[in-house]
């Protein structure tokens, strides 16, 4: 059922010390904000300009796949695909007869797309933030989606590639700034911004992303 920003409930989440507004879904599929503002009207106005978000989000939400099934769709550059027109992982799959192997088929998935995938777009903004990595690892992690050691060492989880292009980048980027600022500061959040205009909601829009 898609959300109508006029009519239909949502959890309203009153915080008066927050500076910003911020809507998410619980795995039941109810919008949740939790904002400064008390009038729910207001709230619904500015639901209304989040309206295809939603709805894009229920959708994923509701159609997705759990990855450690067989179904018929994959999560894949934030679409959902038919696994038929991927057909080295429909193979994959099918040769499958245990429950517990159709994980690891997924992941070697997307492991292999990262390889196809990440590389250029790593060195298209290395060279715009005039940065270069000492190594670049890909593997599979259940709690993040990158990291950025002392060294220069960056680590990609190939899972982002469930994620849209514009998603991907904002992990590249944000991971890459981490070569100039070791935190989350006021100044690396700039320097992210710097290429990234659209930021900030980027980085609200992937914390509201669930990891499969």
């Amino acid at each position: 059922m898609l959300f109508d920003p006029l009519h239909s409930s949502f959890i309203h989440i009153h915080v008066p010390t927050n500076r910003n507004t911020y809507i998410s879904l619980t795995k039941e599929g109810e919008v949740r904000v939790r904002t400064p503002l008390r009038d729910e009207k207001r709230v619904r106005r500015m639901l209304m300009d989040r309206e295809a978000w939603i709805n894009a989000k229920l959708k994923m939400l509701g159609e997705a796949p759990p990855i450690h099934s067989l179904g018929e769709t994959i999560l894949f550059r934030g679409e959902i695909i038919p696994v038929e027109q991927i057909p080295q992982l429909q193979q994959s799959l099918e040769k499958s007869r245990k429950n517990s192997d159709f994980k690891k088929h997924y992941t070697k998935f997307y492991h292999n797309e990262s390889l196809l995938t990440l590389p250029s777009r790593i060195r298209h903004y290395a060279q715009k933030m005039d940065l270069q990595p000492s190594e670049i690892r890909y593997k599979s992690l259940r709690r993040r989606w990158g990291s950025c050691d002392s060294n220069g060492v960056l680590t990609f989880n190939v899972m982002m590639m469930q994620l849209s292009y514009r998603h991907i980048d904002y992990i590249i980027v944000h991971e890459l700034a981490h070569m100039r600022h070791m935190n989350h500061s006021k100044v690396f959040h700039d320097l992210v911004r710097t290429i990234l205009k659209d930021e900030k909601v980027l980085r609200q829009e992937l914390k509201e992303i669930r990891m499969h």
